[in-house]
């Protein structure tokens, strides 16, 4: 992780935020620029012309996308909120 996105990072964990409330915030940000990492790999592979890279990329996506579905229906379950809106 660079700098900066550690950075981010850290201001969510030291804010005044409930802790379950900053779970939320980290896992939807980490997992957002995960997902826009991934998205970026995919084109970069699709303009290779790399079709196993493009699947690659695409599982991960998915994979973290439905990640932060199984996260947000747990969330919403103890605190009858979302954990981020989308």
């Amino acid at each position: 992780m660079k700098r900066s996105e550690t950075n981010k990072l850290n201001e969510i964990i030291e804010s005044d935020l409930p802790n379950i409330k900053k779970l939320a915030q980290a896992f939807g940000w980490v997992t957002s620029r995960n997902i826009e990492h991934a998205e970026h790999e995919i084109e970069l592979a699709r303009a290779i012309g790399d079709q196993e890279a493009v699947l690659r990329g695409q599982i991960k996506m998915k994979t973290m996308k439905y990640d932060r579905s199984l996260f947000e229906d747990c969330y919403q379950r103890v605190t009858r909120r979302r954990a981020w809106d989308e």
